[in-house]
């Protein structure tokens, strides 16, 4: 999750999508990376930003992809996509919210990486909330196909979204989770707007429960996607794990994790790594609200799902950058990936409300975890921010930047150590900061500031930017 979740102009918002010529035509196996949405090798950078102007309605949303290439992402090549967009279903509406949470994969095995992007605002006179598969080719992003709530037309669609096998059938199954269930959409999903049998996972053996969060990834040793619901029980007020292991016949709800009373997933993250690699994947929760300033709960992967003991990591943590402070927001949003080439994910961790210095601006920074045979410690935790050597755009000191609203771990240049992708949406109209990483992780040095005036985006309001994971 998320994100939580871009990028020649006015003319090109209102035709839909930026002309492109590709090579390297996909095969009919599914696509090598789950981001390469225009099939020539290479991972692309897709961009949610629910709060874009389109065609005059303000907060319609659209989805922004950078193009990766031989060198990594080549910002001069993007392509915006909106439900203005030829090909793509529906209509850009105020308060949409079109590309609130988004993330990839090739959902029909083509060849070609998808984005699968809600709008949790869209209404169509009967339906609240929908998420729509822009479908991926060799002309790119061109069409789309909108699936809505199976069930209750008033609720919220889809609050949180995860891709993967569950049952274990070769073909790709879609979790959604609204306001009070958790709906597991087996695939296939087509271009006709087709897909398979839905199930309503909610009640959970009568559990009240409200979801928050649902998370995908690898956690036992049998090689089949599982997936984790993160939310609220109501009956005993605390926020619970709930998870779902992958296998023949469908996902099976296998155990519930209490969270520690400190933590908080109201706006929280998560993914899930085996940090240690010991064959596990482990689950790592971001709590922005948690305790003091927020915190990263790890629960360490086992044969039956994640550990119930939580490994609580804050800015108290010894090795951790920074001091807790109310509205620090550490664990704002996660993302896992080797940054430095060790062969262990490393986590990110946005801490948006971080100050700088004397000033009570909330610029932000990112604290990047080191993974290792012990895990995620605090042992050579690095903060990222404004104040690090080669990082452009120092914003004005009475200024919020939020940097590291989202934030993103991906090799895109392919040379094993994955680069740091950080939004600062609050330093209108809107930052997107790149940094490569290193064999001592990333590094500021070399780094990009991209900006609606670099994309060339004049048309779009602001950049706030949900990146996928």
């Amino acid at each position: 999750m998320r994100l939580r979740t871009t990028t020649a102009l006015a003319a090109l918002l209102a035709a839909g999508v930026t002309p492109l010529t590709l090579t390297s035509p996909a095969s009919a196996a599914a696509a090598k990376y789950a981001d390469d949405f225009n099939g020539d090798g290479y991972r692309d950078l897709a961009i949610g930003d629910e709060g874009a102007t389109v065609g005059g309605k303000k907060q319609a949303g659209a989805v922004i992809v950078i193009w990766g290439s031989s060198k990594g992402l080549d910002p001069a090549r993007r392509t915006v996509v909106s439900q203005n967009s030829a090909g793509i279903p529906g209509a850009a509406e105020t308060s949409d919210f079109f590309g609130r949470d988004i993330t990839t994969v090739d959902l029909n095995k083509d060849g070609y990486a998808d984005v699968i992007a809600t709008a949790p605002g869209e209404e169509d006179g009967a339906y609240n909330g929908v998420f729509t598969v822009l479908w991926g080719s060799k002309s790119g992003l061109t069409s789309g196909s909108a699936y809505r709530n199976p069930k209750h037309k008033d609720r919220g669609f889809a609050k949180d979204i995860a891709v993967g096998d569950f049952d274990a059938d070769g073909r790709q199954d879609v979790v959604a989770v609204d306001d009070q269930n958790i709906w597991y959409l087996r695939g296939p999903f087509t271009k006709s707007g087709s897909r398979g049998k839905a199930t309503d996972f909610d009640p959970i053996d009568g559990e009240n429960i409200d979801p928050e969060l649902v998370v995908s990834g690898k956690v036992t040793k049998d090689g089949t996607a599982d997936f984790a619901v993160l939310g609220r029980d109501w009956d005993t007020d605390d926020d619970r794990v709930w998870f779902y292991k992958g296998g023949k016949g469908g996902p099976k709800k296998t155990k519930k994790v209490n969270l520690p009373s400190s933590a908080s997933l109201l706006e929280g993250s998560a993914t899930i790594a085996d940090f240690d690699k010991n064959g596990y994947g482990d689950l790592a929760i971001g709590g922005r609200r948690s305790g003091k300033g927020g915190g990263v709960y790890v629960l360490r992967g086992t044969s039956t799902g994640p550990s119930t003991s939580a490994k609580t990591i804050t800015q108290s943590t010894s090795g951790v950058p920074g001091t807790p402070e109310s509205w620090d927001d550490f664990g704002s949003d996660v993302s896992s990936a080797d940054t430095n080439g060790d062969g262990y994910p490393d986590l990110a961790v946005g801490v948006p409300g971080e100050v700088l210095g004397d000033n009570w601006a909330a610029v932000g920074g990112v604290t990047v975890l080191r993974g290792s045979s012990s895990g995620l410690t605090g042992k050579n935790a690095r903060n990222y921010d404004y104040a690090t050597a080669g990082v452009a755009g120092v914003p004005n000191e009475d200024n919020d930047a939020w940097f590291g609203d989202s934030v993103l771990l991906r090799d895109f240049n392919r040379d094993g150590r994955a680069e740091l992708v950080a939004a600062a949406p609050e330093s209108i109209p809107g930052r997107l900061h790149l940094l490569p990483g290193t064999s001592s992780g990333p590094t500021g040095k070399g780094s990009q500031m991209l900006t609606l005036k670099t994309l060339g985006l004049t048309s779009l309001s602001n950049l706030y930017a949900e990146l996928a994971d």
